[in-house]
């Protein structure tokens, strides 16, 4: 991520900010693993971007050549954790996380399988990438006009897998939604699929320079939403 390193202080803000908008859900779900109860888990993970994501400007040592900025962001919580119980005089000092984030990652904790930390860290950075294009994605079919192709996909493939269930039929999704038959419901998924798709890999390549990095990402968080 050339931004965090090289960049301008508008560029470096803005790849800064990025970071700590994708990496908070893992951070907190990591933390929540280690045992740690939803309010300490909201307070060490606001004090974690500020002391040492901000504060120690951690994000400067993003370097491709010696690990992802996952690992990096995950080894440096660990030590901090280890830090904070060390300091005897720590003390709470607000979460600074809105309740409605709070409320939506403890709906993500409670409905995934007992992962350790560093496993639900890396499944939490997946989600978080995969939500990021969905957002994209719905924006990008709304505002070409493909309003029915957007609310098809998202019935027949976003929402079945958030729910783990069986897709509806396209019969009845072309009967709900107005396409002439389930073959043009069919035909109206493929290009939102393959937006989604070059949209993901979007997604990846803003905290991946590299290109075979970035297919190694592209190929993890296949992995992981599988």
């Amino acid at each position: 991520m050339g931004a965090l390193r090289d960049g301008g202080d508008e560029r470096h803000e803005a790849a800064r900010n990025l970071v700590i908008t994708r990496y908070w859900p893992p951070v907190y779900a990591s933390l929540r693993r280690m045992g740690h109860n939803r309010d300490r888990a909201a307070e060490l993970t606001q004090a974690f971007f500020v002391e040492v994501v901000i504060g120690r400007q951690l994000l400067d040592q993003a370097d491709a050549g010696r690990g992802r900025l996952r690992s990096l962001l995950l080894t440096a919580l660990k030590r901090y954790v280890i830090d904070r119980h060390r300091r005897e005089d720590a003390r709470p000092d607000g979460n600074g996380l809105s309740l409605d984030g709070l409320e939506r990652e403890e709906g993500f904790l409670g409905r995934e399988p007992a992962r350790d930390a560093d496993e639900v860290f890396e499944r939490r950075w997946a989600v978080a990438v995969l939500e990021e294009a969905l957002g994209r994605c719905e924006r990008s079919c709304l505002e070409a006009g493909l309003d029915k192709h957007w609310a098809a996909f998202e019935a027949f493939i976003v929402q079945p897998s958030i729910g783990a269930v069986a897709p509806p039929p396209l019969s009845r999704l072309a009967d709900e939604l107005g396409f002439p038959s389930a073959t043009h419901v069919a035909s109206a998924l493929k290009p939102v699929r393959k937006r989604m798709k070059l949209l993901l890999r979007e997604v990846v390549a803003e905290t991946a320079d590299d290109p075979a990095d970035q297919q190694a990402e592209y190929a993890r968080i296949l992995a992981l939403l599988r």
